[in-house]
């Protein structure tokens, strides 16, 4: 079989290519190895916090309309406290002119809808979790692709968008760069004893940000604590406990909570592909970066990637090697320079915040008020969370 493009990976990432593309009139396939994630009758563990500017791609591809009628959770305001001392910074959507900052959005709710989405606009999904990249392709030939029972697909571009553990990007040889945060993200619903009033808030603990995500449900929160592995370790040894402690660290900001869900916790690492592309392959994702989650931003990385990939690919000849290299080279200089910039301010973020030391304590402090007080600051924090 022969296609234009072949993405790997059929999680929001790929599935948001793949229907990009689909849309720009090239025939398409997507290997993935799950079915299509069912639309969940319970608030699901995993969510993330979707910007404007994501939220304009899904527009674009009409699957935004489908989520949103299903459920989120917007919000207007962020909370952002350092609970080792008096300092807090409170911005809100109408410091940068918006109706909300962003959206509070279930993975699978997403996923289900990206699929059905590009399978009704004709995206070939294969669902196999057997495959290997044959040939990454050349100026005279297409790359290719084996999966199933020997089956062979050849593309003018192929994509990887199957994770941080990405498989593709192993086997076309792209290295990276990664160091481990030595912390877990430990995932949870709580129901709260007052409501969020559609509010994000996030508390610096010595230990690792604490985040209370609003959900549709005005007395529900969405929690991501990331923590040191060892605390991890004895949070989710002994679940029932969580709840106290995400009352007693949250300083009560919503009263006592209540958990209403599984607890899961996932390892945290930093990581970002020194290439990310070669000859006709390129990543985008989590196949390409990785980042800390304490602002959020991980899932708005990869919406922006492909926001950009596909702007470099509108109308390009993907058949011709030198043009398409141009076109991916562009790609990798935009994202590439703004994911180091991210990775640099979550790593400031992670070690101003984690530490008891007087001295930075101070100087965060300080920093916290300073925002909190000189109002272009606050304009500025609203727009880079509007994806702005």
């Amino acid at each position: 079989m022969n296609y234009d493009v072949i993405v790997i990976g059929g999680g929001m990432i790929g599935l948001t290519m793949a229907l990009g593309l689909k849309q720009q009139g090239r025939s398409v396939m997507v290997i993935e190895q799950h079915e299509q994630p069912a639309l969940p009758n319970e608030l699901e563990l995993r969510v993330s916090a979707l910007n404007h500017r994501s939220r304009a791609l899904l527009d674009e591809l009409g699957v935004w309309p489908l989520v949103s009628d299903f459920r989120i959770g917007p919000y207007t305001d962020m909370h952002v406290w350092d609970k080792d001392s008096p300092a807090d910074i409170h911005f809100s959507a109408t410091e940068a002119n918006a109706d909300d900052l962003g959206a509070i959005t279930e993975n699978r709710v997403l996923e289900h809808f990206l699929w059905q989405r590009a399978e009704a606009a004709g995206v070939v999904i294969t669902k196999t979790a057997q495959w290997r990249l044959r040939d990454c392709g050349s100026a005279q030939q297409a790359a290719e692709i084996e999966y199933g029972e020997q089956q062979r697909a050849q593309a003018q571009l192929i994509i990887g968008a199957d994770g941080g553990r990405s498989r593709l990007r192993q086997q076309a040889g792209l290295t990276v760069r990664f160091w481990d945060y030595e912390q877990v993200g430990v995932v949870a619903n709580l129901r709260m004893e007052k409501p969020h009033n559609g509010v994000a808030r996030q508390v610096f603990l010595p230990t690792g940000p604490l985040a209370l995500l609003p959900t549709p449900d005005t007395d529900v929160v969405s929690i991501v604590w990331s923590m040191d592995s060892s605390l991890a370790q004895a949070r989710l040894a002994n679940k029932s406990q969580l709840a106290p402690f995400v009352t007693a660290e949250s300083g009560r900001c919503l009263g006592e909570a209540e958990l209403i869900s599984d607890v899961k916790g996932f390892p945290l690492r930093m990581q970002y592909a020194q290439q990310w592309h070669a000859q006709r392959v390129v990543l985008v994702g989590d196949a390409a970066h990785t980042i800390h989650p304490l602002a959020g931003q991980g899932a708005n990385l990869g919406f922006a990637d492909c926001v950009c990939l596909l702007e470099n690919l509108q109308q390009r000849e993907l058949a011709e090697l030198s043009s398409l290299t141009r076109s991916l080279g562009r790609y990798q200089r935009e994202r590439k320079a703004d994911t180091q910039t991210m990775i640099a301010a979550m790593e400031l973020f992670k070690r101003g915040f984690g530490t008891s030391n007087p001295w930075i304590k101070a100087v965060r402090s300080l920093g916290l008020l300073a925002a909190e007080r000189i109002t272009p600051v606050k304009q500025k924090l609203a727009e880079v969370a509007l994806g702005r």
